[in-house]
């Protein structure tokens, strides 16, 4: 099946092929640029041996000039709260009392976890919900003794009030949530869940105790509150004070948090933490998947009709996502018998490609006669083509922005040695190596990995401006989460992007080497398909013995156990899965499941109150996965009558 289409394909590049050959002997000989002046190179002062190293060398492609339109210039504005203003009393409830605080934290730590929720600033809105959470936190005079009372009989008749406290408590709070006073100090970096039903499912150590700072740095530790005397300690900070409290009152509860979950959350995804994560990679580091689980299980404890969520396609406990990062001359040939061997297996992986057209000090000519039939092969096997890049600069985290105009064969960036670029900027590298990769494939390239995970704080709008959807620029353990998140402007607080991070969780570079760490990989997987989460495999095919054996050996081990695809496969159902909307309403007297979504979401995966079960899902693929209900969700709004699963003959099964 496959040797036809490639055979293709080769016949399809050859008369590129013969084309490019005869321009290379003119562009890229010892000392040629193919009649282009190499910007920046000519007459550069050997200030050292390394520097003659980058000689005025690039390989010039016949009749290639572009990309052609200037790109946008990404402005930051800032999101308006009320984008997330409407649902039903089903969600959980912001209650938002500063909008300049950094709330898109809770936002986009629900959203990645599956928890459906509505902001407002009414508290009569509010507490038409079960579940309300005060964020940032009760202003002084916010609240007046008439609304204190109505919260406190909300919580007295079953519902859960949820606060962060980063402030002295305003007047009646201490009482409300059942602690005597509180005090502060920024000298706290971690905390450790206490036995209680919203940490019961908390069994590695990495889970029970978790990070909020580094503290080796402590001038980058958040500000704390510690609760004195409080009526329940649901968690400590590693100084034995209370971190997390509750105070249960008649059937419900009041639950406090002594640190800014948003800004938390903001900071560990931004990369912004002053690295407060205990490992860098091949770990697990579930910090703040731990809060959000923890808020999760509040959720569904305190509201009847909660639903959730799941993270993975299909119901699937894991998702896998293998990527290999292209950019060593020696690796071109190699992608392909890895690509070879994940078709045979049934799925595709993302190749991240490096466009190297000249040589300089880390390596030499790469993206030339070889790549259009390497590119043409790896689409004829379902892999996906994404960006690694024009020069893989160390420097990437610290270059200029660029003019947003940058294009082939004018964009020469050059690495000199080590730590030193001259001439690549943020977009040129964006830019040039979307469009090379674009023009010579049949491809749309929407995924970016820049070369070391050198992360620029514009990542996000720059990757926005030049035309991407998806990045996976970070480590899930530097992060600090196992899911994907929505990346915001220059990874700040305030302000969306429309692209995706998707973390790292195991590259090929630490020791042991690969073929040595399989069990230790499949035990990281099992800890993280707890709660549905993704891991990604960065797999350099620079070579192919120790690093293909763990391949095929993982493969088989997890195959049969979590879904695999390309980043951009998994990427468009995040994307989707990451607009819907879903609320269990009441229409005479029947409870109904409503869902809202933009576009298709196939597979999706929904956690419904026990004992529930949808009726009338003819034609939606209804399956059940686990504690799991799944459907092929289509765009627009879909309604589904609850019954129960003991009374209902067309129950899904598994």
């Amino acid at each position: 099946m496959y040797a036809s289409s490639r055979l293709s394909a080769r016949l399809a590049v050859s008369a590129f092929l013969a084309i490019l050959s005869v321009s290379m002997l003119a562009g890229c000989g010892s000392g040629a640029s193919g009649g282009f002046a190499v910007p920046g190179l000519k007459g550069l002062a050997p200030e050292s041996p390394l520097v003659r190293q980058a000689r005025e060398e690039f390989l010039s492609l016949p009749g290639v000039r572009g990309p052609i339109d200037e790109s946008p210039k990404p402005v930051s504005i800032r999101t308006d709260w009320r984008e997330y203003g409407s649902g039903s009393p089903s969600r959980l409830a912001i209650l938002l009392t500063d909008p300049k605080s950094p709330w898109l934290g809770l936002v986009h730590g629900l959203k990645s976890f599956g928890i459906p929720f509505m902001i407002t600033d009414s508290l009569d809105t509010a507490l038409e919900h079960d579940v309300v959470f005060v964020y940032p936190g009760f202003k002084k005079g916010a609240i007046d003794g008439d609304g204190l009372k109505r919260i406190e009989n909300h919580a007295a008749g079953g519902g859960a009030i949820l606060s962060s406290m980063v402030a002295a408590p305003a007047p009646g709070m201490a009482e409300l949530f059942g602690f005597d006073s509180a005090r502060r100090n920024r000298k706290r970096a971690e905390l450790e869940y206490a036995e209680s039903p919203f940490a019961a499912d908390f069994i590695y150590p990495e889970e029970r105790t978790i990070r909020l700072g580094n503290p080796e740095r402590p001038r980058s530790l958040m500000r704390t509150q510690a609760f004195i005397q409080p009526a329940e300690i649901l968690a400590r900070y590693d100084d034995g004070s209370a971190a997390i409290v509750r105070r249960q009152t008649g059937a419900g509860a009041a639950i406090a948090f002594g640190f800014d979950l948003g800004r938390y959350i903001l900071m560990a995804q931004g990369n912004r933490d002053d690295e407060a994560n205990r490992a860098y990679v091949n770990a697990f580091e579930p910090s703040v998947d731990t809060v959000l689980r923890f808020i999760g299980e509040v959720y569904r404890l305190y509201e009847r009709d909660a639903v959730t969520l799941h993270p993975a396609p299909d119901g699937f406990a894991l998702s896998v996502i293998v990527s290999h990062d292209v950019d060593y001359a020696g690796s071109l040939a190699n992608s392909v018998e890895y690509a070879d061997y994940e078709r045979s297996m049934g799925y595709g992986a993302t190749y991240f490609l490096q466009t190297k057209y000249f040589r300089d000090f880390f390596d030499e000519v790469f993206f030339d006669d070889r790549t259009p039939e390497l590119l043409a092969t790896l689409e004829s096997l379902g892999m996906e083509l994404g960006s690694h890049s024009v020069s893989h600069s160390d420097m990437f985290a610290k270059l200029p922005q660029g003019s947003y105009r940058e294009a082939y064969p004018e964009y020469q960036p050059r690495i000199i040695e080590f730590y030193y670029t001259r001439n690549a900027t943020v977009m040129g590298e964006l830019r040039v190596s979307k469009y090379l990769i674009e023009r010579y494939s049949r491809s749309t390239v929407r995924s970016f990995r820049p070369g070391f995970l050198a992360n620029p704080f514009s990542l996000p709008q720059s990757l926005e401006s030049a035309g991407y959807r998806y990045s996976s620029a970070v480590s899930a353990d530097d992060v600090m989460t196992h899911l994907p998140f929505r990346l915001n402007y220059e990874r700040l607080y305030d302000s969306e992007t429309s692209t995706y991070e998707f973390p790292v969780t195991v590259e090929d570079e630490k020791d042991p080497p690969m073929d040595g760490r399989v069990d230790e990989a499949v035990e990281l997987a099992g800890k993280i398909s707890r709660y549905g989460g993704l891991f990604v495999v960065l797999i350099h095919p620079n070579v192919v013995a120790e690093k293909l054996r763990f391949l095929k050996d993982f493969t088989v081990r997890l195959r049969d156990r979590a879904w695999w695809g390309t980043l951009a496969e998994f990427g468009s159902w995040w994307e989707a899965r990451d607009g819907v909307e879903a609320d269990i309403v009441v229409r005479d007297g029947q409870r109904i499941l409503r869902l809202r979504a933009g576009s298709p979401v196939p597979g999706l995966g929904l956690k419904l109150p026990v004992g529930d079960v949808p009726a009338g899902a003819e034609g939606l693929g209804v399956r059940r996965a686990r504690n799991l209900v799944v459907i092929d969700l289509p765009a627009g709004t879909t309604e589904l009558p609850l019954v129960s699963a003991a009374d209902s003959a067309g129950a899904p099964v598994e």
